[in-house]
């Protein structure tokens, strides 16, 4: 009986520790993945005063940039 009580006791410490290491990276990663869509964001509007190459050239400039930084995001 004391034995099924430890390891069910260890069972449930290791379970709530992994868990909550596990919400902070996703908290930690869903700040970095926000940052990328705002930058992404800007980008386009301040692509909107340019010339149509231009504009097309930074707006694809600035989705190659935002997919480095999702991958390079936390996880």
């Amino acid at each position: 009986m004391k034995r099924i009580i430890v390891i069910g006791s260890l069972a449930l410490v290791f379970t709530t520790s992994f868990g909550f290491t596990s919400l902070a990276d996703s908290k930690a990663r869903k700040g970095a993945l926000k940052v990328c869509k705002q930058k992404y964001k800007n980008a386009v509007k301040g692509a909107k005063y340019l010339k149509s190459r231009d504009r097309q050239e930074r707006i694809e400039q600035a989705k190659r940039e935002r997919e480095e930084c999702e991958r390079l995001a936390p996880k």
